[in-house]
């Protein structure tokens, strides 16, 4: 299924397009967000149906299996969901691989700053987009943690390795992600890092996390 996904949307030639087709959108908001997001969420728990999509020979084979099912997408949706969303990791990515760039970023003083660095680098997505995608990763138990170079505990995405604490904590000092933590344990638990004490109430953020943002609140 996720293969349809990205064969419809995110193969190089479909991305470029629909990229430029999505680019000044309007129409899409947070409702449209979560819509696809449980759409995701149910298919995830139905093998079937999963499979049936995975089998979508086309776009509109793909969107009718979701309408027999409850969903209605359009391509323009899905399309603005999954271009997004690979716009704003690719983004987060080049930062971490490019220091300058993410010492420019965690010196923001606002979101729309944020944004607007990030147009010049040809990445296109709003302030809301952004923290929906933070707030989703925050909340995810996909995060994993993984010790770095020097030791300490960071936690990622489960996509691509990207540290993603620090684009957390920022979003966090602008308003735009609660200050919340996972309030269920997750099915499969992270055991080898329970006696870390920065995981507090099962709050699966980096060591990192809370020392910056301790930093950030005495400078």
């Amino acid at each position: 299924m996720y293969y349809q996904l990205w064969n419809f949307f995110l193969k190089e030639q479909e991305y470029l397009t629909w990229k430029e087709k999505i680019k000044n959108h309007s129409q899409f908001n947070k409702f449209t967000w979560q819509k696809i997001k449980d759409f995701l969420v149910f298919v995830e728990q139905n093998v079937c149906i999963k499979h049936q999509l995975g089998e979508a020979y086309n776009l509109e084979d793909f969107i009718n299996i979701a309408k027999q099912n409850g969903y209605i997408l359009t391509p323009e949706e899905l399309a603005w969901f999954v271009v997004t969303r690979k716009q704003i990791w690719e983004f987060l990515d080049l930062a971490q691989k490019t220091p300058a760039l993410k010492d420019k970023l965690l010196a923001a003083k606002n979101p729309k700053q944020f944004i607007n660095i990030a147009a010049n680098y040809g990445y296109s997505f709003t302030v809301d987009e952004l923290a929906w995608l933070l707030t989703d990763i925050k909340a995810s138990p996909e995060l994993v943690p993984i010790n770095n170079s020097v030791g300490e505990i960071d936690t990622v995405s489960n996509y691509g390795k990207i540290e993603i604490g620090y684009w957390i904590w920022l979003a966090e000092e602008w308003g735009l992600v609660r200050p919340f933590c996972h309030k269920d344990q997750p099915l499969v638990f992270l055991s080898q890092y329970t006696d870390d004490p920065f995981l507090l109430d099962r709050c699966f953020l980096p060591k990192s996390y809370f020392m910056q943002h301790f930093v950030s609140q005495n400078l």
